[in-house]
This record gives structure tokens, C-alpha cells and sequence, in this order.
């Protein structure tokens, strides 16, 4: 591919473009030579969500498959276990207005579900195809988690261990569940078949249970302004019509930390 043409110099208050010496050829004239153009790769994002009159209304985008929409829409795999006022629910069969038990003890209204396949063998614009990620029972405790899960590659799940206070002066922070896979409690799947994956919104940040994990719900993080242009900001954020811009979503319950902060930690 040419590279882009810089600016014109400027010499004696004309513009002057620097060209190559090179001969002219009817095939230059008559047959350009095409550009490689970069496909932009889009996906179906689903979303369920409680309006302000309290009912429930859903609907499907187009969108770009880039990494801060796709984390919007996948943190629990099929089958996994929200605890509710009513019981453990499977996070497939959720509906906002449920009241979903958080890590503290409390209740919360669920606002928003969003939803997405991910597709064994699709292209993908991260380094790494997309992964799902099975924790086995009792893993980090007893009953942690009570049975084996499936969580999605953008869960994130609250880590306790003393060693985060003096490192990041916080009693506990949200580590990414990549970061957690050792082969054995935690194991990487690549799925063969076609896999819905979720991820659930309230009115603000929280840290619910999932099979007795602490996974947090979702927020796009303090810096999402920043990291969107604001075309693409404005997009994003109408795949949440529960709130009006990104600072919707509030603070932050929890530090976050990277996979490559976390080496020294240990879930507790």
C-alpha cells in the first residue's frame, strides 16, 4: 500500500509536490493500482432493558466488533447461576426489574442485559480469538464457586488478597478472569459451537454473585470518555437507553487491575 502523501511544501509562497522520476505508462493511466482496504468487522448486539415506565423493552444493533463494545456484552456464559430474591436464576433466564443480590448483602434492581454469539472460527480485531472461561467448584474456598461456571472474557471478579493493599493501598480489587487461569481451578475454552455470553447493568456499578463468585457488573471504566471518538461514543451509548451519557454509570465500586499487575496476587 503507498504511503499517505504528506503535505505539500511550500517554496516561494507556492505549493510544490515532491513525485517519484518515474516513467508514465498507459497501464498507470488506464488501470490505478487498488488500495488494500481494511473490512471493518460489525456484530448483533442484543439488549433487554426495564424503561422508565417499568416495562420491559429490548432491541438489535449493528455495531462494531471492537473490544470496548464486545466487553460490554460478555461476562457470563450460558448457565451461570445470579443469585436473586428469587432464587439462583440462570443468567439466560434473567429479566430487568429482577431484584439481584449484590456482594454486600444488599439487593439491586437489574436495569439492562445485553447479549452476543460469539462464533467459533469468526475474525476477530483483538490479538487472541475470544475465550470463555470454566472455574471449577470450590476452587477459591468452599462454595466458591458452589459449582463449576462458565464465565465470559470480560468478567471480572473481586480479589481480596492482602498483597493488593500495599501494592495498590485498596482492600480488594476487580482482576480480570484471564488473569486467573492456571489449567487447573481456572481453564481457558475455546468453544467449538456457537456461545451466548451476557453481561448485566444496573443503576449504578456492583459486585454481584455468580455460583458464589464475586463478579462485577458492568461499567466501562473512568476512562471510556477518552478512549471513543464521539461518534462512536454516542453509538455506544445508545446500547444503553437506561442512562444518558457515560457518566450514567457512576464511579467505579472497585479498582481494576490488569492481567500484568496481577502476577503476584492470589484470589481470596
Amino acid at each position: 500500500m503507498n504511503s499517505p502523501q504528506s503535505l505539500p511544501a511550500l517554496r516561494g509562497g507556492r505549493a510544490v509536490v515532491n513525485r517519484p522520476n518515474k516513467p508514465w505508462t498507459v497501464r498507470s493511466a488506464s488501470q490505478p493500482r487498488r488500495e488494500a482496504r481494511t473490512i471493518a468487522l460489525t456484530r448483533r448486539f442484543e439488549v433487554t432493558w426495564l424503561n422508565e415506565n417499568g416495562d420491559i423493552d429490548n432491541f438489535m444493533r449493528v455495531a462494531p466488533a471492537i473490544p470496548i463494545f464486545e466487553q460490554a456484552f460478555s461476562a457470563f456464559s450460558h448457565g451461570a447461576l445470579i443469585g436473586t430474591t428469587e432464587g439462583q436464576v440462570a443468567v439466560e433466564d434473567l429479566v430487568p426489574g429482577m431484584e439481584v443480590e449484590t456482594a454486600g448483602g444488599e439487593t439491586a434492581t437489574l436495569k439492562w442485559i445485553g447479549a452476543i454469539t460469539l462464533v467459533p472460527g469468526a475474525p476477530v480485531t483483538g490479538d487472541e480469538p475470544q475465550r470463555l472461561y470454566r472455574i471449577t467448584a470450590d476452587s477459591f474456598g468452599l462454595g466458591r464457586p458452589a459449582t463449576d461456571v462458565t464465565l465470559g472474557p470480560a468478567a471480572r471478579l473481586l480479589n481480596r488478597d492482602p498483597a493488593i493493599r500495599n501494592a495498590l493501598g485498596c482492600e480488594a480489587a476487580l482482576a480480570p478472569v484471564s488473569s486467573l487461569e492456571d489449567g487447573m481451578g481456572v481453564v481457558a475454552l475455546n468453544p467449538v459451537s456457537p456461545m451466548r455470553v451476557y453481561h448485566l447493568a444496573f443503576d449504578s456499578h456492583q459486585v454481584i454473585l455468580a455460583n458464589g463468585i464475586e463478579v462485577e457488573s458492568y461499567h466501562p471504566g473512568p476512562d471510556a470518555h477518552y478512549s471513543m471518538s464521539s461518534e462512536l461514543r454516542e453509538l455506544f451509548v445508545s446500547l444503553f437507553p437506561h442512562i444518558e451519557n457515560l457518566q450514567g454509570f457512576g464511579r467505579v465500586l472497585w479498582p481494576r487491575f490488569e492481567t500484568t499487575d496481577h502476577e503476584e496476587f492470589q484470589l481470596v
